[in-house]
């Protein structure tokens, strides 16, 4: 049985794919130059060589196109835990090593990091069933896998679910965040090193067992 063929795409169906990925690339390299909240419609606009009504066209408000760009976000750092996995080694060093990239973000676009951080405080004020795409699912979903392998292998704790464990880190590390947005000077790198050493011990204190020596 020979499959449906593919629609071909219009001239004017690809030209309007291309500019809703233009304006998506200008807001991104602007929400990481300046920030959230100094990136104007205005800048975007002009960055994405069209109008601001033609913008409005593709997304009602500067927050939607925020929104649509949180999904990649999220991807980013959902591949950022396969690539621990994929290292080997400890839970506790993956976590390290998740820990390690989100410093090294942060550090490299830090307009962006405060953009996002902000973000997902924000999304507490949201109804719920706009929270989801905010909170970051497919990171959620790697790490909570990240955990049940550790726990098969005996080196994290079984009387908490992968869920909340999950939770917890993410409270350790935003934290941290939240000390650096405060304050730029705050090393955010030295800090989230001495949170996974933290985690590494509240993973493993379980059922009598303690954390080994170095």
């Amino acid at each position: 049985m020979v499959g449906k063929e593919a629609p071909v795409e219009s001239r004017r169906e690809r030209k309007k794919r291309e500019t809703r990925k233009r304006i998506l690339r200008a807001a991104q390299r602007h929400f990481a130059s300046v920030g959230y909240d100094a990136s104007t419609v205005e800048m975007i606009a002009e960055a994405a060589d069209i109008s601001k009504p033609t913008l409005f066209n593709y997304f009602p408000s500067k927050l939607a196109i925020l929104h649509t760009l949180m999904p990649a976000m999220d991807r980013h750092f959902a591949q950022a835990v396969d690539r621990s996995r994929a290292r080997g080694g400890s839970t506790a060093s993956q976590i390290r090593g998740f820990f390690d990239h989100i410093a090294g973000t942060a550090l490299a676009a830090p307009p962006m990091a405060r953009t996002l951080l902000l973000q997902f405080l924000r999304s507490y004020e949201s109804p719920p069933e706009e929270r989801e795409h905010q909170r970051f699912p497919l990171l959620q979903a790697r790490m909570e896998q990240l955990l049940r392998e550790g726990v098969e292998k005996g080196e994290v704790r079984r009387d908490m679910s992968p869920g909340r464990l999950y939770q917890y880190i993410t409270g350790v590390y935003v934290y941290g965040m939240l000390n650096w947005l405060a304050d730029p000077d705050f090393s955010v790198a030295n800090e989230l090193r001495l949170a996974s050493r933290f985690i590494e011990s509240a993973l493993l204190e379980a059922d009598g067992r303690k954390t080994p020596a170095r």
